[in-house]
């Protein structure tokens, strides 16, 4: 527009007007049928993506213990994104068309894991609880509610594997600054968690510090975790993804991608913990078995000499690893947890199928059992034991078929890499009470969405044939044309066999 109210003649060529027409700059030209909208009103639905990178980084880069008042535990405002995207799957699922159309077995697996904890969740009501266990009861119900929207957002809501990658790959940046963080609380430099100050947040509990463990009192840490247990954890979870992108990725960014390795490695034995250790043995064994030889030796090698140089910048550590493992007949964690075992069977005898409520076997009132498998099997019963299996054995079939059916060698390597955290997790499990914390659990809720959006992607159907391509990082299954290997092998015996005769048959 010209300053003296009329339309400029580029403005009214553009548009058609005459002097004595003129087009609103603030609004926006209306369309067939449709008004003059406000042109700075419009409006922005965010990608399912932007949602799930916010959710990770509230979940990595803010303390565990930082909650929105009055909320507690289930405060945390990863949590309040989870219950949204839930609520935006629902909102979808409603309208025609907005899902991806076809089987996802993913759904199933979340629909009933979910109806099984409102099944514990009646039966806890049922029993008449008393108050502090119904409130624990409605967030147990609150916070298993967002980790399933998270899931749900993921399997069905990243729409190419360009999302699906960029959601990964933001997995482990963020796993390796929480191990960056703990790195530095190991050293002693700065603990980071303590100037991270956000108005409306407070911490519900006193934020977990440095610890102390072993003979020499070694430092271990837990970053922006709510435990030492969960930091490593969930860092030894992330590590097989780490590996995948550090071996697929392209030139200029190979060494960013070898540094967010070497971190989150190097910090998985800073927690000090058995947990930790043993979820890492098993989710890179896990991937390794889908390796070349070559490249099982290329791994071992760097990781001895990793081990290797560890030890000499932190003398004494892995010493004290170790003795976790020979001296278990002296640690008190791990006789209490044996200990547990008859509380546990007490209870289970109450109520052997559906269990006391999930959510309502409080530390404060009962005991607390450092077991996820236990507190499943007393909160849930046989029917809540069974679901949460379900839960790591489902996405592990489906990563697994990925890895066996899918066309490339990168897709088939991420479906091992993803596959191999679901043992592990399961493990880790049996370990410590995971579920009750909400990084281990959000990250295991991710990495089954991802399962479920691979598969998906990649066109995964169990009637594929078996791939037989022989790459470098992913050797040709041990099944693959089985059968025609078998015939030719046998037909490949019958020649030069003799032939008898009539009379000597």
């Amino acid at each position: 527009m010209s300053t003296d109210g009329r339309t400029s003649p580029r403005t009214a060529r553009r548009s058609g007007t005459t002097d004595l027409d003129f087009e609103p700059v603030l609004l926006r030209r209306p369309g067939a049928g449709r008004p003059w909208e406000p042109a700075l009103l419009r409006r922005w639905r965010p990608p399912t993506l932007v949602l799930l990178v916010v959710f990770l980084c509230l979940q990595f880069l803010i303390p565990a213990r930082l909650v929105i008042g009055g909320l507690g535990s289930v405060g945390r405002p990863s949590v309040a994104v989870g219950i949204l995207l839930a609520f935006l799957w629902v909102v979808s699922a409603r309208r025609p068309g907005r899902l991806p159309a076809g089987r996802q077995p993913v759904r199933w697996l979340l629909g009933g894991y979910l109806a099984v904890q409102l099944v514990g969740y009646a039966v806890g009501y049922d029993r008449l609880l008393p108050q502090i266990e119904a409130s624990s009861a409605d967030r147990w119900l609150i916070y298993n509610v967002a980790m399933v929207g998270v899931a749900l957002a993921v399997t069905d809501g990243l729409a190419t594997r360009r999302h699906l990658d960029i959601l990964l790959r933001t997995v482990v940046a963020l796993a390796a600054v929480m191990a960056f963080v703990g790195t530095l609380q190991f050293l002693r430099i700065v603990d980071l968690t303590r100037y991270i100050r956000i108005p409306g947040l407070r911490a519900n509990r006193e934020l977990i510090g440095v610890g102390a463990r072993g003979d020499g009192d070694f430092a271990r840490v837990a970053g922006t975790a709510n435990h030492y247990i969960e930091f490593g954890v969930v860092l030894a979870l992330v590590l097989p993804i780490a590996l995948h992108y550090a071996f697929f990725a392209p030139p200029g960014r190979r060494w960013v991608r070898w540094l967010s390795v070497a971190l989150i490695a190097s910090a998985i034995p800073l927690s000090i913990s058995r947990s930790a250790i043993l979820t890492v043995a098993v989710s890179m064994g896990c991937l390794a078995v889908v390796w070349p030889w070559r490249r099982r030796y290329n791994v071992f090698a760097v990781g001895l000499v990793g081990l290797v140089v560890f030890h000499f910048v932190n003398r004494g550590v892995l010493g004290t690893i170790r003795s976790l493992f020979t001296n278990m007949d002296n640690d008190p964690s791990v006789q209490n947890r044996i200990a547990d075992q008859a509380f546990v069977q007490q209870m289970f005898a109450q109520r052997p199928w559906l269990g006391r409520g999930p959510g309502t076997l409080l530390p404060e009132r009962y005991i607390l059992l450092d077991n996820q498998i236990y507190g499943t099997l007393v909160g849930g019963g046989i029917l809540g034991l069974v679901a949460l299996v379900a839960l790591f054995a489902v996405p592990y079939a489906m990563a697994r078929s990925v890895r066996l059916r899918a066309a490339g060698e990168e897709s088939r390597h991420l479906g091992q890499a993803l596959a191999a955290a679901f043992p592990a997790g399961l493990l880790a499990s049996a370990t410590f009470d995971s579920f009750g914390f909400a990084t281990f659990a959000g990250t295991t809720m991710v990495f089954v969405g991802a399962a479920g959006a691979l598969w998906r992607l990649e066109d995964v159907r169990p009637w594929r044939p078996i791939s037989n391509q022989q790459g470098e990082f992913v050797t040709m299954p041990l099944t693959a044309g089985v059968r025609s290997r078998a015939r030719a092998g046998w037909q490949k015996s019958r020649i030069g066999r003799p032939v008898l005769s009539e009379e000597n048959r």
